[in-house]
């Protein structure tokens, strides 16, 4: 079999907050046992690897394959199955990237340069979980395990050489200052309810604590959970299950939502009701879940607030501002690991046919010059044959440059993305079928 049918490429499909309304990103949230038919789907998909990435953000595949077009088509299929939407929807939202441009930007999105906001700390940890549920099930291998590796290395890297995240503004951190826009910087006298207490809920404790809230409830599926982050951050805060947040919500000044749900936990005649107990009250909502915990239709209810998370949008480009420089740093740091890592992939394919070429071209250099010793060259000294030689080498090196060259240059072409140009597949072969030695 030729080296070039045997090695996968590396293919994203992916939407972003840069491409695609929160409306579109929410229905390709998966979790627990939906995420496990997913993955188990896409091993029927012609996809040989495949991680999937969803956050607030972002939902991202990332897989490997020998026939790209059919197995993007088949992928296309089950997003349509699981999303319920149709792939017309969807489709104009959608960016692909092949090989070399997946590794820059997959290195750029773990150096937290393509996030929303620039620097924050948890899209790392978003992606190492991503990568553990691909190896879970069985659907990670030698690309994909060395790409994320490698992604997992240069943010550490750009962490430490640079000052990305020095004071992160984290989405965290961007709610409760909207938080402390609407009540005039002082929250101290306000009272919260915190919506979940997972990664992102634990950020946010941190720095509704830090404004010197008093009163805040944290309502939380696993009641131990939430008892575990108040132990560290905050022992004064209060905890109810998930089915109390209707008698708690109604006595809040600011309610913040983090919670992976389907359904929304906040519905419209909820707020509806509340409201009419409070007149002249306000309600200060932030819904950063992805899929949205609130109805958005209660920002039309009077005196409530609602933003949710791309609303946060204008504060995080504001921060992009002030990092700029920092950022040139850490796409240097991302663009020289990339090329190292693409070098390798690369490499996978093209220096076996390389050295192969080498090899045959030497292995003939030394049969006729061998011959020409023993027949016309007797009389020269082991220091003067070394010269002829060397001299052989130069020639043959000299020789084979364009042909490489030209390997590289068309195999490179082929690699970037341009899978239907039949002549460059054609230059290949051709090249491949000249120098079989």
């Amino acid at each position: 079999m030729n080296r070039r049918d045997e090695i996968s490429e590396i293919i994203l499909l992916g939407l972003s907050y840069k491409t695609a309304p929160l409306e579109i990103r929410e229905k390709f949230t998966f979790d627990g046992d939906i995420l496990k038919k997913f993955h188990e789907k896409a091993k029927t998909g012609g996809m040989d690897e495949i991680v999937y990435l969803a956050t607030c953000n972002r939902v991202e595949i990332y897989f490997t394959a020998r026939e790209i077009h059919r197995s993007s088509e088949r992928l296309t299929d089950i997003l349509e199955e699981f999303t319920g939407l149709s792939r017309e929807t969807f489709s104009p939202y959608i960016y692909k990237k092949y090989s070399r441009d997946v590794v820059l930007h997959l290195l750029t999105v773990a150096s937290s340069l393509d996030s929303m906001v620039i620097g924050e700390n948890e899209i790392l940890g978003q992606l190492k979980q991503a990568y553990r549920d691909s190896v879970l099930h069985k659907n990670s291998g030698i690309l994909l395990n060395r790409l994320f590796h490698q992604s997992f290395n240069t943010a550490k890297k750009v962490r430490s050489e640079t000052g990305i995240s020095q004071n992160p503004l984290s989405i965290a951190f961007i709610a409760v200052e909207k938080a402390r826009e609407m009540f005039r910087g002082d929250l101290a006298s306000k009272t919260a309810l915190l919506i979940g207490a997972g990664e992102m809920g634990e950020l946010i404790l941190k720095y509704l604590t830090k404004n010197n809230i008093q009163d805040i409830t944290i309502a939380n599926r696993s009641i131990p959970n939430a008892e575990t982050i108040v132990e560290r951050i905050n022992k004064e805060a209060h905890i109810v299950p998930l089915g109390e947040i209707p008698s708690v919500a109604s006595g809040v000044d600011i309610i913040i939502t983090s919670v992976t749900c389907h359904d929304y936990l906040i519905t419209f005649p909820l707020i509806k009701s509340m409201m009419e107990t409070r007149p002249g009250r306000p309600l200060f909502m932030i819904d950063i879940a992805v899929p949205r915990n609130v109805d958005p239709a209660v920002s039309g209810i009077e005196n409530v607030i609602l933003y949710n998370i791309d609303d946060l949008k204008s504060i995080a480009d504001e921060n992009l501002k002030n990092r700029l420089q920092e950022v040139e740093a850490a796409m240097k740091i991302v663009h020289a690991d990339a090329d190292d890592m693409i070098e390798w992939y690369e490499g996978l394919e093209m220096v076996p046919m390389i050295v192969h070429i080498q090899e045959g071209f030497d292995k003939i250099r030394e049969q006729e010059l061998s011959k020409f010793r023993r027949r016309q060259l007797k009389h020269l000294s082991d220091d003067e044959f070394q010269h002829i030689d060397d001299l052989t080498r130069q020639i043959i090196s000299k020789i084979l440059h364009n042909p490489i060259m030209t390997i590289k240059k068309n195999k490179a072409m082929h690699i970037q993305g341009y899978h239907d140009t039949e002549e460059i597949k054609e230059k290949i072969k051709i090249i491949e079928e000249l120098f079989k030695i």
